[in-house]
């Protein structure tokens, strides 16, 4: 494909799930069922960057709750082969922070060796903690809050940007703030269950 043209960019839920299965598939295999396991659930969305007519990429994201801040998760992000180093991913990124503006702290986690996504992130103001680093600097209950938000205990590092100059860490700190019913909820639906479906279906 051409992956030279001008970049669109368009956002929705369910429609577009199947458009982005392929690319987000053939990046995370059997992980993929995780994206459309939040938009099923109605919290998800997808955005999807075409360039001439053809999807180039696309990111599942949402926005949710937890404690006393909303946490904008850019859940999974995949970028076709041919397409990787344009700057598709930088768009994509940019689009869905620009719709999660309301939120206090953007949020992504990945795996260890991960370098695309290392790069992505740190061009864009990210910082990457490990999960450890964080439950040193904002405490262990504060993380188990994050993990089951972003669904992240496969991965090793979060990546984290506030919304505004405020300290980041102190905001993620509020996280643990009121009740845990709909974070619970979330991860048991869109988290647990399908790590079990998945588990099952390897036997």
């Amino acid at each position: 494909m051409n992956c030279g043209g001008p970049i669109t960019v368009v956002i929705g839920g369910t429609e577009l799930m199947s458009h982005a299965e392929p690319i987000l598939r053939e990046f995370f295999g059997s992980a993929y069922r995780y994206a459309k396991a939040v938009v099923d659930y109605g919290v998800g969305s997808v955005a999807l960057a075409t360039v001439d007519g053809s999807i180039a990429g696309a990111v599942v994201y949402y926005g949710v709750n937890v404690g006393s801040i909303k946490l904008c998760v850019i859940y999974y992000i995949a970028v076709v082969e041919e397409c990787r180093g344009l700057g598709i991913g930088k768009v994509l990124m940019s689009t869905v922070e620009e719709v999660c503006a309301d939120s206090d702290v953007y949020v992504a986690t990945t795996w260890f060796g991960n370098e695309p996504a290392d790069r992505l992130y740190r061009s864009l103001g990210y910082v990457g903690y490990t999960w450890d680093e964080l439950r040193r600097l904002i405490g262990r209950r504060a993380v188990d809050r994050l993990l089951k938000a972003t669904c992240g205990y496969d991965d090793d590092i979060a990546y984290v940007k506030p919304t505004t100059n405020d300290d980041v860490l102190a905001i993620l700190r509020h996280v643990v703030e009121g009740g845990g019913d709909d974070i619970n909820r979330l991860w048991r639906e869109t988290c647990l269950g399908v790590w079990l479906r998945i588990k099952s279906s390897l036997r």
